[in-house]
């Protein structure tokens, strides 16, 4: 039978839980590392509706992205999404930036969802594995095939990450390389920039990063948190489908998506 701690270990084996960030908190934040696992739910988030809709499925395990324990807990009630999932009995492992900086992580996920060749080139590197050396950091770069205009870029965005709508700026060039950091990176065009990338696409973007790109000709554009990470679930799926078959791995339904009007 396999354990929560079998699915522990292997996730470890290709996205390291020792690279992750210093601020970070990946790794199983709740459950018992012995429990034998027989259904896994993959979100990005351990929501509440995720939560319920595990318990619904008969899951003993949520991976996610997001770590469920974050910030410091100073209460616990049943609106706590780790202390729901203690209650229901159901684990959670969650692999963040160890998963973000992974030898294939989501950022090249990103690349291969466009349909561009990775160069694997990393858009900011700041630590390295202190087993193996290797550098670590995020992002990757990709390039087209055949030049894109800015336009074509944030149309292709929209309909490879299903998003319902982009945001972006257009730089003054058409585009043959694009580099991507995948959630929250808009900080880093600059990096993108000096790398010499026509383009550059994360989430969370800010106007300050925005009011920079337009300065610096670069594109940059805006295909959402979510949106750009939630690609990561169906990877999980098929990944440890194939290393462990007893298990049913399902991708979410209920991980959360902000509603549009």
């Amino acid at each position: 039978m396999t354990t929560v701690r079998d699915i522990y270990n292997y996730i470890d084996s290709f996205a390291p839980y020792r690279t992750q960030d210093s601020w970070d908190n990946s790794g199983l934040l709740v459950g018992d590392g012995d429990e034998p696992v027989t259904k896994a739910l993959c979100a990005l988030n351990a929501s509440i509706p995720a939560i319920l809709e595990a318990e619904r499925l008969g899951c003993q395990l949520i991976l996610t992205h997001h770590p469920v324990i974050f910030e410091p807990l100073k209460s616990l009630d049943s609106t706590v999404p780790a202390a729901l999932l203690f209650k229901k009995g159901i684990a959670c492992i969650s692999s963040h930036t160890n998963l973000d900086s992974a030898e294939y992580g989501i950022s090249d996920m990103m690349v291969d969802k466009l349909g561009l060749k990775n160069l694997h080139k990393i858009v900011d590197i700041n630590r390295s594995d202190p087993v193996t050396g290797r550098i670590v950091g995020y992002g990757a770069i990709g390039e087209c095939e055949s030049e894109l205009t800015p336009e074509e870029l944030a149309k292709l965005c929209k309909e490879s990450f299903n998003c319902i709508a982009i945001k972006y700026v257009a730089g003054n060039r058409n585009i043959k390389t694009v580099g991507m950091i995948s959630g929250a990176g808009g900080s880093y065009v600059t990096n993108a920039f000096e790398m010499g990338c026509d383009a550059y696409v994360s989430g969370d973007v800010k106007q300050q990063d925005f009011i920079e790109a337009e300065r610096l000709g670069i594109t940059l554009i805006d295909a959402g948190h979510f949106e750009t990470e939630t690609i990561a679930m169906e990877y999980f799926k098929e990944k440890l489908g194939e290393k462990f078959p007893d298990i049913e791995f399902i991708v979410s339904k209920d991980s959360f998506l902000a509603k549009t009007v």
